[in-house]
């Protein structure tokens, strides 16, 4: 393979149906300087895979692991651990979704004016378009869609709630070092939320307030877009039963970040760890004295209602 300053990390699983489509819109790409790593979970989507990189030999790469990962997630830190820190930068692909012909170039371009010092730990996040499984659209943004608020990325502001989406993530080598150390960590909820922490208490985050891809909603998605404004999902904001679930498996994030950070983290940022970690054992007033003193409020009325009565 040509030697690239990016690697895009695909992670595959039962994906025939849309994959292709994906790799398309990758090649189509105005900006060339990119590997690409294909990596499958199993079922149909190897076929495709394989021919793609038997026909573009020069910047694609099929790998079978022979694992079963059984979620993104770990299938993501999967392919950063082990192929991550071949170039300066990684971006993160879903299966099928479709991205925008100057995704790369304007993510770099965001990314290079924001990398001051390149040992420290930058990742660059962006909107997305909202469409159906026929790329019709469904909404032009998935933050306003989602009522995200994409600039919301102080550490503090993180560790109760994720705006990053994975699929619009590029990070550099930095981070993909002190992403690669945590190995294993069965609390992590989702690598991008992890890699957003991570770039939030050890160096930068950077928003480009604009869609660079088509974000596929359709049967088969694992994590997908939900309209925040509709009755249904208000409801959900308000189920007690998940939103503590949610508290304790953020509380739980909390804790693991804080084990294997533990040399990095500020005084500040030890606190905040070890708070959030603690957070559902204590009393109802003492939590709610903790979410306004530390600021751990999510955004949006009803996040935060839900907080107050269920956290």
């Amino acid at each position: 393979m040509e030697k690239a300053k990016i690697t895009i990390l695909l992670a595959a699983y039962k994906g025939g149906e849309y994959v292709g489509a994906q790799i398309d819109s990758i090649l189509a790409q105005d900006c060339r300087d990119w590997q690409l790593i294909l990596s499958d979970d199993g079922e149909d989507t190897v076929p495709v895979l394989e021919r793609y990189a038997a026909a573009h030999p020069d910047r694609i790469r099929h790998i079978r692991s022979g694992q079963r990962f059984g979620s993104a997630q770990k299938h993501f830190m999967y392919l950063l651990t082990h192929f991550g820190q071949e170039t300066p930068y990684v971006m993160f692909s879903d299966q099928d979704d479709v991205w925008h012909p100057d995704k790369v170039r304007k993510t770099l371009a965001v990314m290079q004016a924001a990398e001051d010092d390149p040992s420290e730990p930058v990742l660059v996040h962006t909107d997305l378009r909202v469409v159906d499984g026929n790329l019709q659209e469904i909404a032009p943004g998935f933050l306003a869609f989602s009522k995200i608020d994409g600039k919301r990325l102080a550490f503090h502001e993180l560790l109760v709630q994720n705006v990053v989406t994975g699929c619009t993530v590029m990070i550099n080598h930095a981070l993909a070092e002190l992403a690669a150390r945590a190995g294993e960590v069965p609390q992590m909820m989702m690598h991008d939320w992890w890699l957003a922490l991570i770039a939030a208490a050890f160096g930068k985050v950077a928003f480009l307030p604009e869609a660079t891809i088509d974000y596929r909603q359709h049967g088969k998605n694992q994590v997908g877009a939900k309209n925040a404004g509709s009755l249904a999902y208000l409801k959900s904001r308000l189920n007690g039963t998940y939103i503590r679930a949610m508290r304790d498996e953020t509380a739980a994030q909390a804790a693991a970040f804080r084990k294997v950070y533990a040399d990095r983290l500020s005084p500040e940022q030890e606190k905040l760890c070890r708070v959030m970690a603690g957070f559902a054992g204590h009393g109802k007033l003492r939590r709610l004295r903790t979410l306004g003193r530390y600021h751990l409020w999510k955004n949006t009325l009803p996040r935060k209602i839900g907080q107050m009565i269920y956290w």
